[in-house]
C-alpha cells in the first residue's frame, strides 16, 4: 500500500510541474538540438563527417578533405559559410547540381569557433570547435 501512494505522490508532483511521468517519456530528450549538443573530437587537426569528408578544423580558412588527397578551401576562418558535400564534390548552397539529392549529401556550416554538420545519409551530426584561430 505504501508503495502504491508514493507511486501516486510522484505521478502528483510531476502533473503539478508540467512534466510527464517517466514511463510515458520518449527516449528523445525534448529542447535538445543535436549541433548545439553532441561535441565531437577532432585527431590531427581533422574532424570525420563520414568515411569521405573531413573537416580541418586547425586552419585560417574554411576547409574540407575528401577522396584521398583532394580538397576544398574556402572563405577565411573568420567568416561563415555553408557547403553542402554531394557526388564527391562540394557545392555551394546556392549552386546545387541537376539531380541533387538531400538523401546522400552532408551539410557543413563553418561559424566561427564552430564548424556543424550533418550527413543526411547516416542521419548524423554535431560540431567541432576550431583549433587554432
Amino acid at each position: 500500500m505504501r508503495i502504491v501512494a508514493y507511486a501516486a505522490l510522484a505521478v502528483a508532483l510531476a502533473w503539478m510541474q508540467g512534466e510527464t511521468p517517466p514511463a510515458n517519456r520518449p527516449d528523445v530528450q525534448r529542447g535538445k538540438i543535436m549541433f548545439a549538443t553532441n561535441r565531437c573530437f577532432s585527431k590531427g587537426g581533422f574532424g570525420i563527417v563520414n568515411t569521405s569528408l573531413y573537416i580541418v578544423v586547425k586552419s585560417t580558412k574554411n576547409e574540407l578533405r575528401f577522396g584521398g588527397k583532394e580538397g576544398w578551401s574556402g572563405l577565411d576562418a573568420s567568416k561563415p559559410e555553408v557547403v553542402v558535400f554531394f557526388d564527391g564534390k562540394v557545392w555551394e548552397s546556392r549552386n546545387l547540381p541537376k539531380g541533387f539529392d538531400l538523401s546522400k549529401s552532408a551539410v557543413v556550416s563553418f561559424e566561427g569557433d564552430k564548424i556543424r554538420f550533418f550527413d543526411f545519409h547516416s542521419m548524423s551530426g554535431g560540431y567541432y570547435e576550431r583549433i587554432g584561430n
